[in-house]
């Protein structure tokens, strides 16, 4: 099914165990072994509280806020294949007739000066399926969340999680040529993220004291993206060509995607771009570098009892990019994408003194959210293939060189679109 499940979800969280305290090490430090079995099913709660459940009963620090902020900063800033259609069309004077002014079908992922052209509309829909398989540096499987050292088995804890956490979204597009030199678009993404998981804490002589696990599926609107581009420079040519030129862009990412289930930020975004593209022949350069500005900051607590917190707002990004013309219905690309997310998403560990009053009790370690931004470095190689009239098959990967926040290996990318 290529549409991601709507906002109707169905889904469990099985807990099996005593469950120890979540706030301090004290909780741990009284934890005592398991007197009987109890299955317990909790349904319908959002991936946020999920999460929680999975993790929060497992660490001194609230781990599960600092995993929740990653992967919901990951979903939101993942990037949307271009809206823009691949066929530009302008008449002839000498002859009458309607002449393609670019002989390439355009990029994938980045943009081109080059407009619609006025009175154009193109559509399209974008489907991609993503596997993260890190967290920051720390492997989702076999995740440790939280450590109590002791001077005996029976006060030392270990909590750790693995988790196996999948999205798959449609991006549905559509753009217009208001003018020559000016055009308009949206963006309507349709995500759906599974989280299949357990999470464990063990006694250190051995006994589980807690087993949580869940499968879950939670679907539905992200946050919507509305362009504007306007081409202000042309690059001159002797015929109808269109040699680039220079165009800014504004993209507004409005918060529209549930954030309790992380299909969004729950803030405005406004990202303002400058893109350059050139080139007449088979090969044709383009590049951008542009800064979003958040509403607000989208933060994590990091100490439930000092209430302090760290906060992610703002980031920067930057693209670059070759079309090449392979063959007059192939178009093969190479797309290079920075950002950099400011002020928090990582994540990492803190050793915390224990409480007062508490003996026997040596190191108490927590996975947390760090007060360090996200860097991400991605390659998407691809091609577009024009399939009849003017219909385009894209076919992309995009791959994760850098990303110390929610890390994807490769991401494929398959889409279609259409200039009427």
């Amino acid at each position: 099914m290529l549409f991601p499940p709507m906002p109707n979800r169905s889904m469990s969280l099985t807990v099996r165990g005593q469950t120890v305290g979540i706030a301090t090490a004290l909780a741990f430090f009284c934890a005592s072994s398991v007197s009987a079995q109890k299955v317990t099913t909790i349904e319908d709660l959002t991936l946020q509280q999920t999460l929680g459940q999975l993790a929060t009963p497992l660490a001194t620090r609230p781990a599960a806020e600092a995993i929740a902020l990653t992967t919901a900063l990951e979903i939101a800033t993942a990037p949307f294949g271009t809206s823009s259609g691949g066929f530009v069309f302008k008449l002839n004077p000498a002859t009458g007739v309607l002449t393609r002014t670019n002989t390439t079908f355009g990029p994938s992922f980045t943009e081109r000066a080059s407009t619609s052209g006025e009175g154009q509309v193109s559509v399209g829909a974008t489907f991609s399926s993503t596997s993260y398989d890190k967290l920051t540096d720390l492997p989702l499987d076999n995740l440790q969340l939280g450590v109590i050292g002791a001077t005996t088995p029976l006060r030392t804890f270990n909590g750790s999680a693995n988790l196996d956490l999948t999205t798959k979204t449609v991006a549905i597009s559509t753009t217009v040529g208001v003018t020559e030199n000016f055009d308009v678009g949206v963006v309507v993404p349709l995500i759906s993220t599974k989280l299949t998981g357990t999470s464990t804490l063990v006694r250190g002589d051995g006994v589980v004291t807690r087993l949580a696990e869940t499968s879950s599926v939670f679907g539905g609107l992200g946050d919507v993206s509305a362009l504007a581009k306007y081409r202000f420079f042309k690059f001159p040519t002797a015929d109808l060509r269109d040699a680039g030129g220079m165009a800014v862009v504004i993209d507004m990412r409005l918060p529209t995607g549930d954030r309790d289930d992380l299909r969004g930020l729950g803030v405005t975004r406004t990202q303002g771009s400058l893109v350059v593209s050139a080139g007449t022949g088979r090969l044709k350069p383009h590049g951008s570098a542009g800064f979003e500005y958040w509403s607000k900051g989208v933060g994590a607590p990091t100490d439930l009892v000092a209430r302090t917190g760290v906060e992610a707002r703002h980031q920067i990004l930057y693209a670059a990019g070759v079309e090449f013309e392979a063959a007059p219905k192939v178009t093969l690309n190479v797309d290079f994408l920075g950002q950099q997310i400011r002020g928090a998403g990582q994540v990492g560990y803190v050793t915390d003194t224990p409480p007062a009053g508490t003996t026997g009790i040596n190191t108490i370690q927590s996975l947390v959210a760090l007060s360090e931004g996200i860097s991400k470095a991605l390659i998407v190689p691809g091609l577009k293939v024009n399939l009849k009239g003017k219909m385009l098959l894209s076919l992309n990967a995009i791959i994760t060189m850098k990303n110390n926040g929610l890390h994807s290996t490769v991401t494929p990318v398959v889409g279609v679109n259409l200039t009427m």
